[in-house]
């Protein structure tokens, strides 16, 4: 396999996929591909041309649903950066209102008490 994949490419032709390679050994190392069984695909040698351009065309379509599932868990995961900013945004404008709330209720305490200490009441 390491052969045919560093094997010089003649020009104007591309060079072989691995997934290519990895047929291409299966087909000759192989009586009857298991894996090609596996994936949906039926090993024929008689018929090894149809049989490579479905396996070709089922590879592409497995490579674009790869593609278009990574290109969706990117967009989940900038969503979800997006929505932990905006929640930690809205975590600390929460906190601050909390801390004015707090010093607010603090100075109507000390207001109170004030007065309560001018007309003489006690403290309850």
């Amino acid at each position: 396999m390491e052969e045919m994949k560093d094997a010089p490419v003649p020009e104007g032709e591309e060079p072989k996929s691995t997934v290519q390679i990895v047929e291409e050994v299966l087909l000759k190392s192989v009586k009857q591909s298991t894996f090609l069984m596996n994936v949906g695909l039926q090993s024929s040698r008689n018929n090894s041309r149809k049989t490579t351009a479905e396996v070709f065309a089922h590879v592409r379509d497995l490579e674009q649903k790869l593609q278009r599932s990574e290109l969706q868990a990117d967009l989940v995961q900038e969503e979800l950066a997006v929505i932990k900013m905006k929640a930690e945004e809205s975590e600390a404008a929460r906190d601050k209102e909390l801390e004015l709330l707090r010093k607010k209720s603090q100075e109507q305490e000390e207001k109170l008490a004030h007065l309560m200490a001018l007309f003489g009441a006690k403290a309850v």
